[in-house]
């Protein structure tokens, strides 16, 4: 008998009843076996669109995949091929790291044995951001001072799914991409089986909203395989728009980049902000130096533009009595005369990190927030004094954060390198107070680090990750397993507190994936008799005791629920955070 109420397959019986009266709406339904039978239909919809429970073997019309194989950085440098401006950076970076990426690649293969043997994927890049259409004319500016960090996760993401094997197609412009989705466009209902289907998209918002203006049936018929580069993470709040609209006087400002309504873990973050969305990281990278070069009593200050050091003149006085101060200003000849800063204007790759190496203390101002840079300097065995910030800086304090679609609160500049590096090799201090940033200098001075560089950063972390978000990350079929159910330990947690915050307490962390395994009474029982019974509610706090969540968008592990709600809290095996977040998500 066919099973059609699964409850993994909760489409698989209004899909079947659609069948039975509409296979013959399009040829395409025949051709891959559909004929008016039941079983024929299920078949179908279990192996094709996968939308019922598998029951049968494999249909024989689906062709086998292709297998992957290694690449040479020749063939990777010439998909980047549609702007002569965009991809300079990239490229330059590309070329700088490709034999480190080789060394990374052979190292997967060790502990992947049948890396070489699974199916080529279809990839799509749109690098939104760089699009003359923009005006930001961010490929321009990455020679003169402009922000790199989204460069750098973009070249990374590039090299990984390419040096994976992967089928990649690159486009910055509009007029590449739409070409290159074109040539993947169904012209029928039925998913195509001849080898030119999507199997995901990588994108920023920018290229998002013009996706989703241009080309609306596109987006609406592959909404399940985009995942998003988003630097500083979205939350459940700004995802939903029926509920940031409900509640924007609580939350404040505006949702100019949120509304998209995508699952969480579809967004991929520079750092790992919250266990909703995913870490994708970069790269930091290392130089090995032929001779020996001298550490000196030298301060690198953090800040590539002359706006980032406005205020400075009372940290750097305080610098100065210590160290020499040296800075990679690109858009000043001068900076603080008082203080005889050396500038060395916009160094990158080896020359930058030179500096590193001979220097004692990498100094942030506070902006720019969770960049790179830091992390290269603990890499090269300089100390980060990392500056704190009271009050924390989110949406609702600080003007840089006021539309982006996250509640996050920054404690720090970078609060990665705060909560997962710490000392000796991260001083986190209110550079505005003279005693603890004197203090900072003399704890940094009189202590000596060799470079230090967490696994997650490492080529081999890198292309870990992107292989996970490749194969285990599925969010068009309702089935998916991973990570499996069986690795979770539910507890409930203190009132008040998110369920990553509680997790982490444990050495845990939430995974938001689990929700919808536990949004039932049978679950949330265990944890309470709810005598006035179970209610339900769209709120970002659900599940909950004795609460339901009808909204299946609005499951958050980052949420802070109010302080009466105790909320039941799904966690992954315990382990080190540091390798959690590499080697699991």
């Amino acid at each position: 008998m066919l099973n059609l109420d699964h409850e993994d397959f909760p489409n698989c019986r209004p899909k079947m009843e659609w069948m039975r009266d509409n296979w013959e709406t399009h040829a395409c339904y025949s051709e891959l076996g559909v004929d008016g039978s039941e079983c024929s239909s299920f078949v179908y919809l279990s192996q094709i669109e996968q939308h019922c429970p598998p029951a049968f073997p494999s249909h024989s019309n689906i062709p086998p995949a292709s297998v992957i194989q290694s690449r040479k950085l020749e063939e990777l440098l010439l998909l980047l091929s549609d702007s002569e401006v965009n991809y300079n950076f990239i490229k330059s970076r590309i070329t700088r790291l490709f034999p480190k990426w080789i060394q990374g690649i052979n190292e997967l293969q060790k502990s992947i044995p049948n890396l070489w043997n699974r199916p080529r994927l279809n990839l799509i890049l749109y690098l939104g951001f760089l699009s003359h259409e923009t005006g930001l004319k961010f490929g321009e500016k990455s020679t003169t001072g402009g922000p790199l960090g989204e460069m750098v996760q973009w070249a990374d993401l590039i090299t990984s799914v390419f040096i994976l094997g992967h089928n990649v197609s690159i486009s910055s412009e509009w007029n590449s991409f739409k070409t290159k989705a074109d040539e993947y466009e169904n012209q029928g209902p039925c998913p195509r089986l001849d080898g030119k289907q999507i199997d995901l998209i990588f994108t920023d918002i920018m290229g998002l909203r013009r996706i989703k203006r241009k080309k609306k049936n596109f987006f609406s018929s592959n909404k399940c395989k985009f995942r998003m580069l988003d630097s500083f993470g979205t939350h459940a709040e700004f995802n939903s728009n029926a509920y940031f609209k409900a509640h924007s006087s609580q939350i404040g400002g505006k949702n100019a980049w949120g509304g998209h309504e995508l699952a969480l873990q579809q967004f991929l973050t520079m750092y790992p902000h919250t266990d909703d969305n995913t870490f994708l990281g970069f790269v930091v990278e290392t130089y090995d130096f032929h001779e020996t070069v001298a550490r000196e009593n030298i301060t690198v200050v953090y800040g590539k533009e002359k706006y980032m050091w406005k205020d400075s003149e009372p940290i750097l006085q305080i610098a100065a009595n210590y160290t020499q101060i040296h800075a990679t200003v690109a858009d000043s000849d001068e900076i603080m005369p008082a203080f005889h800063v050396t500038n060395h204007h916009l160094l990158t790759g080896e020359k930058f990190h030179r500096l590193l190496r001979g220097s004692k203390i990498f100094l942030g101002l506070g902006f720019p927030l969770e960049g790179p840079a830091p992390l290269e300097a603990v890499a090269n065995g300089a100390i980060f004094i990392n500056p704190r910030f009271s009050p924390p800086k989110s949406r609702k304090t600080y003007k840089f954060f006021g539309d982006k679609p996250t509640l996050r609160e920054l404690h720090s500049q970078n609060p990665y390198m705060e909560r997962f590096i710490g000392a000796p090799y991260v001083f986190t201090v209110d550079i505005f107070n003279q005693n603890e940033l004197h203090q900072a200098f003399q704890s940094a001075l009189k202590t000596n680090v060799t470079p230090y560089l967490p696994f997650e950063w490492s080529f081999l972390g890198m292309i870990e990750r992107v292989d996970v978000i490749l194969h285990k990350h599925n969010f068009c079929n309702l089935h998916s397993t991973w990570p499996p159910f069986e690795a979770a330990s539910l507890e409930v947690a203190s009132s008040g507190v998110s369920c990553q915050d509680f997790c982490a307490s444990k050495g845990f962390v939430c995974e938001r994936s689990f929700f919808s395994k536990i949004n039932n009474e049978d679950i949330l029982s265990r944890f309470s008799s709810c005598n006035g019974g179970f209610s339900r509610a769209s709120v970002t706090y659900a599940p909950a005791i004795c609460l339901l969540q009808n909204d299946s968008m609005l499951f958050s592990c980052a949420t802070v629920p109010p302080k009466e709600i105790k909320r039941n809290v799904i966690s992954r095996q315990k382990c080190p955070p540091a390798s959690l977040l590499t080697r699991i998500f």
